[in-house]
C-alpha cells in the first residue's frame, strides 16, 4: 500500500508535464491563453478567466477587410453538463488612440450577438459566435509561443483518489509529499526523479505544450517493483514552482489527482 502510494506520489510529482486531451476539461481548468485556429493564422481570441467567467476578445476582420474587435463576458453554463461558457457579444467604438487624453464618455457599445466557448479538453474548444445574424463556428486551440523549462529541484505534494484497486482496501483518498527533481534538456525529454523513505521512482517521457500548459505522456518505474503509465496535464510553471493534474494506471489501481511543488 505504501509502496504504491509513493509511486503515485512520484507520478503526480512528475507533474512537470501536462497532457492535452488526457482528461476532459473542468470548470477548474484555467482557460486563460491566446487561442487560434492553426490553419487560419491572422485572427484569434484572447481569453482571460476569473473564477467561472471568461472575458473573450475576438480580433477578426470585417466585410471591408479591416481589423474588427469584439468582446464579451461568457459565464459557465452549469446546466449544460459540459465545460461550456456563454454570453453576449459587443462591438465598441471610441476616441482615437493618439488623442491628448482618453474620454471614457465617448465610448459606445452595441450588442451584436452571442458568444459560446465549449471546451472539449484542456487545450481545445469550439468557439461559436454571432455578429448581426452571421453565425461563425471555429475549432480552436491554445497558441504556444515558447516552451517552458521545468528543470529544477522541488518540494511539494499531491492529492489524489485511487479506484478499481486489486486490493479494495487501497481505494480512496491519498495525500503525498516529498522532494523531487525534474530534468528537461533541450530535446524536451522529461525525467522526474522522486526520493522517499519507501524507495525511488523515475518517470520518463516527452514534453509537449499548447499555450502555457504542458503535457507529458510517460512511463515510470519504482525501486519497490511498481511500474506503469501516466499522463500529467494542465502543467503550469509559476514564479514559485509548478502545478498540474495527473492520471495514472498500473497493476494495482487507477489514479487521478492534482499536484504542486515549490522550487527549492
Amino acid at each position: 500500500m505504501h509502496a504504491f502510494r509513493m509511486l503515485l506520489a512520484a507520478l503526480a510529482l512528475c507533474a512537470g508535464c501536462s497532457f492535452a486531451g488526457a482528461a476532459g476539461a473542468s470548470s477548474g481548468t484555467d482557460f486563460s491563453d491566446q487561442w487560434w485556429k492553426p490553419d487560419e493564422s491572422g485572427w484569434g481570441a484572447a481569453v482571460h478567466q476569473q473564477a467561472d467567467v471568461l472575458f473573450i476578445e475576438l480580433f477578426v476582420y470585417g466585410q471591408d477587410t479591416f481589423p474588427t474587435w469584439y468582446t464579451g463576458a461568457a459565464f459557465l453554463d452549469t446546466q449544460s453538463g459540459r465545460t461550456r461558457f456563454t454570453g453576449d457579444l459587443y462591438v465598441s467604438s471610441g476616441p482615437w488612440f493618439g488623442g491628448a487624453f482618453f474620454n471614457p464618455g465617448a465610448v459606445s457599445r452595441r450588442k451584436v450577438g452571442t458568444l459560446q466557448f465549449d471546451a472539449s479538453d484542456t487545450d481545445h474548444a469550439t468557439l461559436t459566435y454571432t455578429v448581426d445574424n452571421v453565425v461563425v463556428v471555429k475549432a480552436i486551440q491554445r497558441l504556444a509561443w515558447r516552451l517552458e523549462d521545468f528543470t529544477g529541484s522541488y518540494y511539494g505534494g499531491l492529492v489524489y483518489d485511487q479506484s478499481g484497486c486489486v486490493n479494495a482496501s487501497s481505494n480512496g483518498h491519498v495525500e503525498e509529499f516529498g522532494p523531487f527533481q525534474i530534468s528537461q534538456p533541450g530535446d524536451n525529454t522529461f525525467t522526474l526523479a522522486l526520493q522517499s523513505n519507501f524507495g525511488n521512482c523515475t518517470i520518463t517521457g516527452n514534453y509537449s505544450q499548447l499555450g502555457h500548459m504542458g503535457t507529458v505522456d510517460a512511463s515510470y518505474a519504482c525501486s519497490y517493483g511498481i511500474n506503469g503509465t501516466m499522463t500529467l496535464y494542465e502543467l503550469e510553471r509559476t514564479s514559485a514552482g509548478m502545478t498540474g493534474r495527473f492520471v495514472a494506471s498500473n497493476n494495482a489501481c487507477q489514479v487521478a489527482g492534482t499536484l504542486g511543488g515549490v522550487e527549492r
